[in-house]
């Protein structure tokens, strides 16, 4: 597990399955842009490198961005409770302080998906269902060089989904996640209210975000994978699978 965007090494991961965590907000948006019709999503360093994709564009978009918990001049904000359902399939073009980093970060990985606490039960299904013996790099964007415990939180839920039907190795990092998942899940997840992240939100007039992310715990079927510069959406339905893997032992080693 990595617990900042800021130690990824680029060419480490590029063997492996990388999942990228921002569960307040960039992760959780993403994943509901998609859910809501907007495909592809670019998601981008910052507003310069989202204003060179949005020069591109030949049809109707949705323009996001944040930087350091502040809007930008003629940026939606990324809340994802303001996202609607659009009709017709458009892009979305995304930047913000932690997680579309990230992302940036991660793209030379084999694999690369996109998590938060919405969507983490389905992603761990993709990750279980499409296994080819890689390590998987669980990465938590951190909050501008700080650790996030929304994010480690996130990255337990995945261990806890993949580890409850299988036998994975799992590193120091990941057991402590996997017990702060489910301690947080005891307690309904109210201790995401008092982190860092959720503060900053709550002084510039977003604190419902922190709470919709709450109510909408594992209620989206919908993993973010990055495919040449973009995102898609792989819908997963309802019903569980009955693709298992039959091999005894993965690798969480590394994560």
């Amino acid at each position: 597990m990595i617990t900042q965007k800021e130690l990824v090494d680029s060419e480490m991961i590029r063997n492996c399955t990388a999942v990228v965590i921002d569960v307040l907000l960039a992760t959780s948006t993403i994943t509901y842009l998609l859910k809501k019709g907007y495909e592809p999503v670019y998601a981008v360093k910052d507003a310069l490198s989202a204003l060179d994709i949005v020069k591109k564009q030949k049809s109707p978009y949705l323009l996001m961005g944040e930087w350091q918990g502040e809007s930008i001049a003629n940026f939606h904000y990324p809340d994802p409770t303001l996202i609607e359902t659009t009709r017709i399939k458009r892009p979305a073009i995304i930047c913000s302080t932690n997680g579309t980093i990230a992302i940036e970060k991660a793209k030379q990985a084999k694999v690369l998906y996109v998590s938060s606490l919405i969507n983490g039960h389905r992603v761990s299904e993709q990750i279980r269902q499409r296994a080819d013996g890689s390590s998987i790099i669980l990465i938590c964007s951190g909050n501008a060089g700080r650790f996030s415990m929304e994010d480690f939180i996130g990255a337990g839920q995945i261990i806890d989904h993949l580890t409850r039907n299988n036998v994975f190795e799992l590193s120091d990092a990941s057991r402590l996640a996997r017990d702060a998942f489910i301690h947080a899940k005891s307690k309904q997840f109210v201790n995401l209210l008092g982190s860092e992240t959720a503060g900053l939100l709550k002084r510039t007039g977003y604190e419902h975000s922190t709470q919709w992310v709450i109510d909408q715990v594992e209620k989206v079927d919908v993993v973010p994978v990055y495919r040449n510069g973009k995102l898609y959406a792989n819908h997963i339905g309802r019903e569980r699978s009955e693709c298992w893997l039959h091999t005894n032992k993965k690798d969480l080693s590394t994560c």
